[in-house]
């Protein structure tokens, strides 16, 4: 409804797994090398916990979309209410032949095994993924583990994986599954994003269905943090919200009074009690405000030394983005290229873009329709001249992109924009990472 007001190409914020949206935090790539870690070992189990909503499956499904063609992938979305049916469900996904006239839990296990033996044989691998694990019963559990158990050439022809909330976290530590758990070759938990995180999430959404700037102001972001604890799927829900409302306001920018409004109309979920979990340990945290109120003096110098050591590398990394900027910009007058201005500034060659790490991030100064507009932007800034990237998008008719610096970290690239508008207040940068820039060069 609200796409074509705010020139959008798809919807943002749909509630449904999407890897081509899955937004990289530093925890999601780690997420990432740890299940890819676990897969490339020798069978056993890897497993993904996180609470509701936090991205488990748009992870799982990202992971499983580049596998091997010799990897056959069985995905068990809903956990069947017995060991036969589990069994049944995965045959099923393998597109097992099996007798439907005598069903029974060793008929189910031994068409299961002899078909990974002969898969194994043809040289490939098999994996299941189960999300919702936290539902399997202790049975169902010991039954995955027996199938982990089968090996042909001293080689484990199947893994699985098991996705699902805190509880499957706690239930595997219990002592009648600690055999499974010793299987286990990877492991991590997925927790809510913070307030900075949130805050880019938002804008790379909008940015993938097409959004040419931030849409949500800065004030509007706070509330939406608030009410969602950092969780996507309930963010996305209240973005949603806040977009619908937006339109039927005709406004093109959603303010905080906006999002507090469409939070409102929401009706998420209550927040349980953040106490409660934490009663049987008050004697334990007790002990810890002890701790920290003794060596409160140290902890004073300790802050203000790691203070001042951010500040150092900040300014530090700004001085290299400046000198690389230049340089990079060096390159480009000697390569053919069409020229905006000889004296203001010129298109970067794209293979200078495409070689900066695409997990790394930079600042987009602007995005002009026209050639005009560039040098209106570079008068207004002298400054910047000589110190950016200038490229020109291939899916945008005559639209220019301006770029400055290359950022190892999310964190780095926030202290930057901080004192770039320090000195240019005038100019609200946008933190991107190189993946979309490549992306928009491709295309």
């Amino acid at each position: 409804m609200y796409q074509k007001f705010f020139s959008l190409k798809q919807q943002p914020f749909s509630i449904v797994p999407d890897p081509d949206f899955l937004f990289f935090t530093e925890q999601h790539k780690e997420a990432l090398a740890h299940l890819t870690y676990g897969l490339q070992g020798n069978g056993g189990f890897v497993v993904l916990t996180g609470e509701v909503g936090t991205g488990k499956t748009t992870i799982c499904q990202f992971l499983l979309q580049d596998m091997p063609s010799d990897t056959d992938i069985a995905s068990i979305t809903t956990p069947a209410i017995s060991e036969i049916a589990l069994l049944v469900d995965i045959c099923e996904q393998f597109s097992i032949e099996y007798d439907h006239e005598n069903i029974s839990l060793k008929v189910m296990f031994d068409a299961l095994t002899s078909w990974m033996l002969v898969n194994h044989q043809r040289g490939r691998h098999a994996i299941v993924l189960i999300d919702e694990a936290q539902h399997l019963t202790f049975n169902m559990l010991e039954q995955l583990r027996l199938l982990t158990n089968i090996e042909s050439d001293n080689k484990k022809p199947l893994q699985i994986i098991l996705v699902g909330q805190t509880e499957l976290q706690k239930k595997l530590l219990t002592k009648e599954l600690r055999q499974l758990s010793q299987r286990i070759t990877a492991r991590y938990h997925l927790r809510p994003l913070d307030k900075q995180e949130t805050n880019f999430y938002i804008y790379h959404r909008l940015h993938r269905s097409g959004a040419q700037g931030p849409i949500f102001e800065p004030q509007a972001i706070p509330a939406i943090f608030k009410a969602s604890r950092g969780i996507p799927r309930l963010i996305n829900q209240i973005c949603d919200r806040c977009l619908l409302s937006a339109y039927t306001q005709s406004s093109l920018v959603i303010s905080a009074s906006i999002a507090k409004k469409s939070i409102f109309e929401a009706e998420l979920p209550k927040r349980e009690s953040l106490f409660k979990p934490y009663i049987p340990y008050l004697i334990s945290i007790t002990s810890v405000i002890l701790i920290v109120f003794i060596i409160n003096t140290q902890a004073t110098v300790i802050s203000g030394y790691f203070k001042k050591s951010e500040k150092e590398t900040m300014q530090q990394e700004w001085l290299r983005v400046i000198d690389s900027a230049q340089n990079q910009q060096n390159i480009g007058k000697q390569s053919t290229v069409l020229t905006i201005d000889e004296q203001l500034t010129s298109l970067t060659p794209s293979g200078t873009l495409l070689a900066m790490p695409s997990l790394s991030y930079t600042l987009q100064l602007a995005a002009l329709p026209n050639a005009k507009s560039v040098r209106r932007f570079f008068i207004k800034n002298s400054q910047l001249q000589g110190k950016t990237y200038l490229y020109q998008r291939k899916s945008t008719t005559s639209q220019y992109v301006i770029l400055l610096g290359s950022f190892n970290t999310y964190k780095m690239a926030k202290l930057a924009s901080k004192e770039l508008k320090k000195r240019f207040p005038k100019i609200s940068p946008w933190i991107k990472d190189y993946k979309t820039i490549h992306s928009d060069l491709k295309t």
